[in-house]
């Protein structure tokens, strides 16, 4: 599965699946394609990055439980605290529980919401909501 195969804007500031394990993934970005005129990571791309990072998570985990639903993401804020200034990285964490709930709530009602942390460690995070539908 490519998680980001589909996401245009993915593609065009180069994010890629860095790395992942059972209840987290780590996405990654160069910042030559995301720099903004003072030579850090502009602020779109970073928040990009992080919303991203818990939308993949959890489509993922929705594609290994054998469901399908869209994941969308409803509301977010996000905490910019250093400049980035070189190739950085986004990883989003779950827990076993938290995922739990999501699969049984999608089958029980056909939706859920589930709130995920993504982090740029010492440069962002971001806390955002997601709207989980079966389709």
């Amino acid at each position: 599965m490519n998680l980001l195969a589909d996401i245009q804007p993915a593609r065009m500031l180069g994010i890629t699946v860095s790395r992942q394990w059972k209840n987290g993934i780590e996405l990654c970005a160069p910042l030559e394609k995301n720099r903004n005129d003072k030579g850090t990571g502009f602020a779109g791309s970073i928040s990009s990055i992080l919303t991203l990072a818990g939308w993949a998570l959890m489509t993922r985990k929705l594609h290994e439980a054998g469901l399908q639903a869209e994941v969308m993401v409803v509301k977010s804020e996000t905490e910019f605290t250093a400049p980035v200034t070189g190739d950085f990285m986004a990883a989003c964490e779950t827990s076993d529980a938290e995922t739990a709930r999501v699969l049984q709530e999608l089958e029980a009602r056909g939706r859920s919401r589930i709130e995920l942390y993504s982090e740029i460690p010492d440069c962002a995070r971001m806390t955002a909501s997601y709207a989980v539908i079966a389709i």
